[in-house]
């Protein structure tokens, strides 16, 4: 399991979503040009995607792959990844509480995705109806 931080994540997961093939990422990596990323997603430099690449390129690739937990991640940072990831938002996919998550519904590949994403500090289980919930340890 490779770990990462939550910008790494962000940008992977925007990174992923060009539908790049992974020779075409790696090329651009070794040769340290990703103006074409920058241009294609204005609001992210992904600076953290050359230096997590930067240590080495089966780490990147296995995180790339969605192999990777994130080694501090907040309740913002994850009502972003569900956003970003997952396309599931607060209000229809799920309630936020002032501390978790509440009442998420989702399919079970997406749960098993979470929860290895989720740093040590968080708590993914299933609720008695069904649905999912996400608090702090």
């Amino acid at each position: 399991m490779t770990l990462i931080n939550l910008m790494q994540a962000y940008e992977i997961d925007k990174l992923s979503k060009l539908q790049l093939a992974d020779e075409e990422i790696l090329q651009a990596l070794r040769a340290g040009d990703i103006s074409a990323w920058q241009q294609q997603v204005p609001n992210y430099e992904f600076q953290e995607t050359m230096a997590l690449y930067q240590e080495g390129e089966q780490k990147f690739l296995a995180a790339l792959h969605g192999h990777y937990q994130i080694k501090y991640v907040t309740l913002p940072g994850i009502q972003r990844l569900l956003q970003l990831r997952f396309q599931l938002e607060a209000g229809k996919d799920y309630e936020l509480e002032e501390t978790g998550i509440q009442h998420l519904t989702c399919n079970s590949e997406t749960i098993d995705k979470l929860q290895q994403m989720l740093s040590s500090n968080w708590s993914l289980t299933k609720q008695a109806d069904g649905t999912y919930a996400i608090f702090v340890k």
